[in-house]
């Protein structure tokens, strides 16, 4: 079953996987850039009407939380589905007898295992080397920037409709210091940009572990074939 079963699914998924971080790191690398070349000059005039500006940030935040919390899940998700099965493929090691206490127990590594041993070994290890914490991170960060935007435009809107109830709703020298600045909005076009730089950077690394996993159980796959076929031609 491990070999004849449980490998050939596990090689289709990662093929599977292959597929996948094609596609995602060519569209994070588009969103990427235009979002880096987005060019804003003003300030988002029209944007910032109270509540209904507000509804839209606080949607935007939750979508961001989610999105966030989901990325974290689905890491931990695929690490303890790596675990579980590779914990379980160690069941499937017959124990040599030990001659000796001082004798090493056997290791698919110390010897010629099948490719199976070797697809768990960089896949656990490759998943660990992935930059999950730097997008984490930036996910974090762009959150906090958002969350400052939307306090500070909430404080300007506080302070704008005492003059505007004393002025009678008239517009005065202050007119437009309730819009977005435009340092406001860089700050929020860099912090996304961030996000989606490491995302990219993330797809990127999905895209080449899954593609050196497939080619080492390829290569493993070849060596553990010629060594059984030496094995029995021997025997």
């Amino acid at each position: 079953m491990r070999d004849d079963e449980l490998q050939p699914q596990l090689i289709e998924l990662i093929q599977g996987f292959i597929r996948m971080w094609k596609a995602m790191l060519e569209c994070h690398h588009a969103q990427y850039i235009t979002i880096s070349l987005a060019y804003h000059s003003k300030g988002c005039s029209g944007m910032s009407q109270g509540d209904a500006w507000r509804l839209i940030m606080d949607q935007l935040q939750q979508e961001i939380e989610c999105f966030g919390l989901s990325f974290a899940n689905w890491i931990n998700s695929l690490t303890s589905y790596v675990e579980a099965l590779n914990g379980w493929l160690q069941h499937c090691i017959i124990q040599q007898p030990e001659r000796s206490k001082y004798r090493r127990p056997w290791s698919p590594r110390r010897v010629l295992a099948p490719p199976i041993f070797s697809l768990f070994r960089d896949w656990a290890a490759g998943i660990k080397a992935l930059p999950s914490s730097d997008l984490n991170d930036a996910i974090r960060s762009f959150l906090s920037d958002l969350y400052d935007l939307t306090e500070h435009q909430a404080e300007s809107q506080r302070k704008q409709r005492p003059c505007d109830t004393n002025n009678g709703g008239s517009e005065g020298p202050d007119e437009g210091k309730n819009e977005c600045a435009p340092s406001n909005l860089s700050c929020i076009q860099r912090s996304l940009t961030k996000v989606l730089d490491r995302l990219t950077k993330f797809s990127e690394a999905s895209l080449k572990m899954y593609e050196d996993i497939r080619q080492r159980t390829e290569t493993a796959g070849v060596a553990y074939s010629n060594c059984k076929s030496a094995r029995s031609k021997s025997g």
